[in-house]
């Protein structure tokens, strides 16, 4: 399996993207499956790092025996230890690391409009983003970075499909027969 492991923070288009290149693939006949981790530990109370990386284990692997040999996972990597923590975790033969980033500013836009008015946690998520706009770009590993800034979804997965060409040509390959579905 080869996983594409796409990070940045809050607010950079992570979903968006990822959602318009496994989409644009799976139109074509490119088998891949897709995993947001974020939704994975998005429970109360929380699951915990550990469990929430053991989830990603266990979701890889029956990916895996379904035949799936591209897998795509969103999640907001906070430091060297969990990027290494979750790529260990799904078992992969390959991956490419890549990293989203915005302006400060257009990440508190984003986040914004796309949560409920009056939801409790807003603030909480706009200062996450601020902070992780700063640190997250201290990444080790990255192999390619990407603003979304003033780009639609569609333009940037233009980029990224370009960087796993790059990375894992006959991954790529139409008409690649995977998933007992």
């Amino acid at each position: 399996m080869f996983v594409l492991l796409l990070t940045g923070p809050p607010g950079a288009g992570k979903s968006s993207v990822l959602t318009a290149l496994h989409d644009r693939l799976g139109e074509v006949g490119v088998s891949n499956a897709m995993i947001e981790v974020d939704e994975l530990e998005r429970c109360y109370p929380p699951l915990g790092t550990e469990r929430a990386i053991a989830h990603v284990g266990m979701l890889c692997a029956s990916y895996r025996e379904a035949g799936y040999e591209l897998l795509f996972l969103t999640a907001t990597v906070e430091d060297d230890d969990y990027g290494r923590a979750l790529l260990a975790a799904t078992g992969a033969e390959g991956h490419l690391l890549a990293r989203l980033e915005a302006d400060p500013d257009t990440l508190r836009t984003r986040i914004i409009e796309r949560e409920p008015a009056g939801w409790a946690g807003l603030d909480d998520l706009v200062e996450a983003s601020q902070l992780l706009a700063g640190s997250i770009p201290t990444l080790s590993g990255v192999d390619v970075v990407l603003s979304t800034e003033g780009r639609d979804a569609e333009s940037v997965a233009d980029d990224l499909e370009a960087a796993l060409r790059e990375r894992s040509p006959s991954l790529l390959a139409v008409g690649i027969q995977g998933g007992d579905h």
